[in-house]
């Protein structure tokens, strides 16, 4: 006997209920893999939200497929509910399920609306499909970034990395009572970092428990590059044709450098495109808040003095740590680049 409606929605509402639990199972158990959690998690989201994808679209191509005809399963004059059939990630509407003592004429009528909806449908797929992908991508990139880090850390012996982090904690931080707090390596680092200063403020910008907390900072970046001191900030951008042939058109962090400063400060709000000195100007200017950035290359380096309570002068730490934004730069952090953390009180 062939399937109603009604126990497809149902059987659909049980395949959900099952996946969802399985997920949740699959990213439990990859939490509890120590070191690697973080990567194993980000794995089991990444192969999930494709199934997840998959059994949704099974699940409409079942409905369409059932409801198509026209027909009435149920064995009832009205069909289900739109809202029962998009619970089960499909939609049944009232002209796919015309009663059967309903003209001809309208029907005939209504024909011309179903096609141009079931069209409207499959641009929506793809486009869904497409912006799916592209989410995929970018946390696979993500996935094998982490996978790369953690393989330096476990072949990794004494090493730059240890020899730069204590050249710096003995010549500028434990001096100040201060140590270094590490944040998450990934092209957001020194907008994670910033957030986490913000916290320790108590800078009322940013919810800094959201995991993506630096998407606030980068905003704010962004906005203060092409706000009205933007002919401070573009001479100084890795952009255009010039800076291209000035500089081989390529680094380690930005790739290709972006045709415009447009481009590049549009890469700067919504991608994970790292920041340096530039940036920390800008969010100086757009925090109304000194940074100090500590290194074991030099003294620590204050930039925004002028929003330090009294002023104060461009260059060598001159600003109150509990006034400041403090960060350390690092350039052997990871093999992969350079690389900022935040800093606190010990």
């Amino acid at each position: 006997m062939p399937e109603t409606i009604d126990e497809m929605i149902a059987r659909h509402k049980k395949e959900v209920k099952s996946f969802q639990g399985e997920k949740l199972a699959a990213i439990k158990n990859a939490k509890s893999r120590g070191k690697k959690a973080k990567t194993a998690v980000k794995e089991a989201e990444f192969k999930y939200d494709g199934l997840e994808w998959d059994m949704k679209e099974r699940h409409r191509m079942e409905m369409d497929q059932l409801s198509g005809g026209g027909e009435v399963v149920n064995g009832d004059d009205a069909a289900p509910s739109q809202e029962e059939a998009i619970e089960s990630t499909a939609e049944i509407s009232q002209e796919e399920a015309t009663p059967s003592h309903q003209p001809l004429t309208s029907q005939a009528e209504e024909q011309p609306n179903t096609t141009s909806l079931n069209e409207e449908e499959v641009r929506r797929q793809k486009a869904l499909q497409k912006k799916l992908k592209k989410k995929n991508q970018q946390r696979q990139m993500e996935i094998d970034r982490e996978k790369r880090i953690e393989e330096e850390n476990s072949t990794a012996g004494p090493s730059r990395r240890q020899l730069e982090l204590e050249a710096m904690q003995t010549l500028y931080l434990r001096p100040r009572g201060l140590a270094v707090q590490e944040v998450e390596a990934d092209g957001n680092c020194l907008y994670r970092a910033v957030a986490m200063q913000c916290r320790r403020l108590n800078l009322d910008v940013v919810d800094v428990t959201s995991e993506k907390c630096y998407d606030k900072i980068r905003t704010i970046c962004a906005d203060v590059l092409m706000g009205s001191n933007r002919a401070e900030y573009e001479p100084f951008a890795e952009c255009g044709e010039g800076y291209s042939a000035a500089g081989g058109g390529e680094n380690e962090h930005h790739g290709n450098h972006p045709a415009t400063f447009e481009e590049y400060v549009n890469n700067v709000r919504s991608t994970s495109t790292w920041g340096g000195q530039l940036e920390l100007r800008a969010l100086c200017e757009g925090l109304k808040c000194p940074i100090v950035v500590f290194s074991a290359e030099g003294p620590p380096l204050t930039m925004g003095a002028d929003y330090a309570q009294g002023g104060a002068a461009e260059g060598e730490m001159s600003c109150d740590k509990n006034n400041s934004l403090l960060l350390s730069f690092h350039r052997h952090y990871y093999a992969l680049g350079e690389h900022y953390n935040s800093v606190v009180p010990e």
